[in-house]
């Protein structure tokens, strides 16, 4: 009897992070498994190393057809030899057709052509690996994504009947989360003004044909999610979202998502109750079973150089400069701040401990042990320290749901005022009795407050409302959808 064939399609390292246990659990079972990698980055090849250590089948995709390609320019440069004109009536009317074609979104229209072809080989690429393969299930992170290589995937599992599963790597899901998200971006600097309705006549035209390719965020202003000609040539392909704003694609057969809020937040958008499977990260699951081991928890306080056992603050670096929604010199300026916050608390005897996020280069946050007593954490991330912390201290993040989990006391931070900007950013970000501080002197006064609680209550560790394993729902239930022995 042929077992059952699985094919893992990964297109960033946080989705290969969160689905990992499920990858070695399907293994476990006895599943043929592959993992394909849609990216090309410095974690790409880490990921194909420890893959090919557990013996499991792990291909990337062309370099043209993955994220993380090179970009193609969309105006030719001029050939050799070319010479500037002269000065005189020619140019000026050459500058004056430069400058109408820039202001109409007709240069814009070059970039068409070369947006087509690379959707069709994304599209020849998917094709050819699921028909080499042929999964009996293909499992996916929660993309949001036109005209790239998930939408290429979800094509040809369609038109191959193959069944599609969701792990997300994110609890924030739904429509709330991507126009939240978009503003965001836009006030950051991390999304193109090029999304913005009123940028040139060929976006109003094709908010006009296509108005639910726009959506209203949070403050007010429509916008399209991506530069709408790169969504024109992702329909004309067939690679389109087949909902733009929602998140995950309606194309899965089952979504496991984080917890009941992620439930919520995709049933308010209209999501089928029946495919939303509540099974918590797979990450939670290694984390949960070293709770009440002796050993794993001495290597643990270990390595933060703590007694097992003792109180510590944890302390969510936010990487706003790496990010490249902030500047560096405003960066340090509030990392210092937030630092010399806490100095009072390492010296009366409650150590912080920092996590860094995986963009932050741990040589740039080494001074800081030195000049402010902290730790940094480099063999443990913040899902690991999180039941052994006694207060967390975070910006505004997606992790912080595990304060809820933990049921640990949280402060956040929000430098860029996020939770106060307006009401969708708000209930998207809030935290239930989680204390606010808009700047980094409220929070010795939070952190006093909640110290004495703490030490009143004797409250060190507690495992939450956990249950059932995730990894374990998440196998069982797709083998019973699929209806494929192991």
């Amino acid at each position: 009897m042929t077992p059952l064939s699985v094919l893992f399609v990964f297109t960033a390292e946080s989705y290969h992070r969160e689905a990992a246990p499920v990858v070695e659990e399907f293994v476990r079972k006895g599943a043929v498994v592959t993992v394909l990698l849609g990216f090309h980055s410095n974690h790409t090849e880490p990921i194909v190393e420890a893959c090919r250590r557990q013996g499991i089948t792990v291909e990337t995709v062309p370099v043209e057809a993955g994220y993380g390609a090179p970009e193609t320019s969309v105006v030719p440069a001029a050939p050799n030899g070319a010479t500037k004109p002269t000065a005189g009536k020619s140019s000026t009317k050459s500058t004056i057709l430069r400058v109408w074609i820039r202001k109409t979104g007709l240069a814009r229209l070059l970039s068409l052509p070369i947006h087509l072809m690379k959707c069709l080989t994304k599209r020849r690429v998917a094709k050819a690996i699921l028909t080499r393969h042929q999964p009996d299930a293909v499992i996916m992170g929660s993309y949001h994504s036109s005209g790239q290589i998930d939408n290429a995937m979800t094509r040809a599992c369609i038109r191959q009947s193959v069944p599609m599963y969701c792990i997300p790597n994110s609890p924030y899901l739904g429509t709330l989360a991507l126009r939240v998200a978009r503003l965001n971006h836009l006030e950051q600097g991390m999304a193109s003004e090029v999304i913005r309705v009123r940028y040139d006549p060929i976006n109003r035209i094709l908010a006009w044909l296509f108005p639910s390719w726009t959506s209203v965020i949070p403050d007010g202003n429509r916008v399209f999610y991506w530069d709408p000609l790169t969504m024109l040539a992702a329909t004309l392909t067939g690679l389109q979202m087949n909902r733009l704003w929602l998140k995950p694609s309606l194309d899965f057969r089952k979504v496991f998502v984080h917890s009941e809020y992620s439930r919520e937040l995709l049933l308010r958008d209209g999501y089928p109750a029946d495919r939303i499977v509540v099974s918590g990260p797979p990450l939670l699951d290694a984390v949960v079973a070293k709770i009440g081991d002796p050993a794993k928890e001495k290597l643990l306080f270990s390595h933060v150089n703590l007694p097992v056992g003792s109180p510590f603050i944890l302390f969510n670096v936010e990487p706003s400069a790496e990010h490249k929604y902030c500047d560096w010199n405003r960066h340090w300026r509030q990392f210092h701040e937030l630092m010399a916050s806490l100095v009072e608390y390492v010296e009366s005897g409650l150590p912080v401990v920092l996590s860094l996020h995986p963009l932050c280069r741990l040589e740039d946050y080494r001074f800081a042990e030195e000049q402010y007593g902290v730790v940094i954490c480099t063999d443990f991330r913040i899902h690991d320290l999180y039941p052994y912390c006694s207060i967390s201290i975070s910006f505004p993040c997606s992790t912080n749901l595990l304060a809820l989990t933990f049921k640990k006391p949280l402060i956040i931070y929000d430098h860029f005022r996020i939770l106060s900007r307006d009401e969708e950013s708000k209930i998207l970000n809030s935290i239930p009795r989680a204390l606010l501080a808009q700047s980094a002197s409220e929070i010795p006064g939070y952190v006093r407050e909640l110290r004495k609680t703490l030490t009143a209550s004797g409250v060190r560790m507690q495992g939450g409302s956990i249950g059932r394993r995730a990894t374990e729902i998440i196998v069982s239930s797709i083998q019973s959808d699929v209806q494929v022995p192991m």
